[in-house]
């Protein structure tokens, strides 16, 4: 049995419903490709405390934490089954320091799919491509 990695992410919205994604720096594994931007779960946190500082330590910025998109996706890559479980987030502000990416770009909903995303961030940016970000409450 591979090794399970618990990792948490943040589809974070602008006031446009704009949806922030994140390109991996080149020198990392799954480098190039896009993500949402999150990390590791740490022993004793809840998701939601692992998202608030992953985002924390990756851009310096508050942020509130909303719904999952969906269910946990799992994928099974060369260095283990990475277990991905995505949040709705808003942030405190948009001026972001980039301190683990390479690129951030702000996609509209419907452009997703045109991301060359890592396998289980595709699940994800698919599903969201399908909601009414509209009515979704942060």
């Amino acid at each position: 049995m591979s090794k399970q990695i618990q990792v948490v992410g943040a589809a974070i919205l602008n006031d446009q419903n704009q949806i922030l994604a994140t390109q991996r720096a080149d020198a990392r594994v799954l480098g190039q490709q896009w993500e949402f931007p999150g990390g590791k779960i740490k022993a004793g946190e809840t998701p939601e405390q692992a998202l608030t500082r992953e985002l924390e330590e990756e851009f310096s910025v508050q942020a509130q934490v909303g719904p999952a998109v969906g269910p946990t996706f799992k994928h099974e890559y060369d260095f283990g089954t990475v277990n991905l479980t995505v949040y709705y987030v808003r942030l405190a502000s948009e001026d972001l320091r980039l301190m683990a990416h390479g690129k951030v770009v702000w996609c509209e909903q419907t452009q997703l799919g045109k991301l060359d995303w890592a396998a289980t961030d595709r699940q994800i940016a698919e599903l969201i491509e399908q909601e009414d970000l509209t009515q979704l409450s942060i």
